[in-house]
């Protein structure tokens, strides 16, 4: 079992630097063959315009648009299921309310969407006009995507503490909740942080979500109702119509900034919850 382990484990590492290297490779060689290529707000292949900072920054709203509505949402959730409960009816709701965790992280994103499709864009349409398919559509439906990454990491850096100070504060007269609150959660800090890195990171590259409920539009979104095109989104359209030229270059580039900003947040993330394991 040892053997087969480190053998998955320079497979997974040879091609994850295999990726960076062709990726890293083609998309630093564009960049440093004519940086104004790319480094703009312009996408015109007409007028030979290949800006991708509108997607860019575009994606990075969506992300952290997404984890205001669901980093609260997951630490909420986390704490139902850690605090501990008297009531038959509360512990039946604590074991499916984690099943159900668990379930939605087992599903593919683009079941999300299409349900979306169905479900979430006609409403939209309806309450706010428009097609429906803009910047709240996704981070409605994207904020689904993350939160079981987030309440799984939650849940397992918050519940030894938990346990660890639930007896005491109770002779110090505290409440579960209040325990929660003003003990284990301000000690728990790194993993709020690191949670919260790994979600921005899993919505940062999500592609199908942005992709079906996005309408792709090139301009940069400054409502929750306007349409947007994100990073990865980009990359998949542009990719299912070209196979060379500059518009194909470009898109190195493109994968080169999505590869680096999510191995920052994987990194500093891994990091951040290291050095807590270390000090706790």
């Amino acid at each position: 079992m040892k053997l087969v382990a480190t053998f998955a484990t320079i497979v997974a590492c040879s091609g994850i630097c295999l990726l960076f290297i062709v990726i890293g490779g083609f998309g630093l060689q564009t960049l440093a063959s004519n940086p104004s290529l790319t480094l703009h707000f312009n996408w015109n292949p007409k007028a030979h315009a290949f800006g991708i900072l509108t997607m860019l920054v575009n994606a990075l709203i969506l992300s952290f648009s997404t984890l205001l509505v669901a980093f609260p949402l997951a630490l909420g959730i986390t704490c139902w299921l850690i605090m501990p409960t008297k009531t038959k009816m509360g512990k039946i709701f604590q074991a499916h309310l984690g099943f159900l965790v668990r379930f939605m992280g087992s599903i593919p994103t683009v079941l999300y969407a299409f349900g979306a499709l169905f479900l979430l864009v006609p409403f939209l349409r309806e309450a706010f006009g428009g097609s429906g398919r803009n910047l709240l559509a996704c981070i409605c439906v994207l904020s689904f995507v993350v939160l079981p990454t987030m309440v799984l990491l939650l849940e397992s850096g918050l519940r030894k503490p938990f346990n660890n100070q639930h007896l005491p504060a109770r002779a110090l007269g505290m409440r579960d909740f209040e325990t929660m609150l003003f003990v284990v959660i301000p000690q728990g800090k790194s993993v709020l942080i690191g949670a919260f890195l790994l979600g921005f990171g899993r919505a940062f590259g999500d592609t199908m979500i942005a992709l079906m409920l996005s309408s792709n539009a090139l301009i940069l979104a400054t409502s929750p109702l306007d349409p947007l095109r994100v990073l990865s989104a980009h990359i998949a359209l542009i990719t299912a119509n070209e196979s060379i030229g500059e518009a194909y270059n470009a898109l190195f580039v493109s994968g080169f900034l999505l590869i680096v900003v999510n191995a920052l947040l994987a990194f500093f993330a891994r990091g951040i919850l290291h050095r807590d394991s270390k000090t706790t």
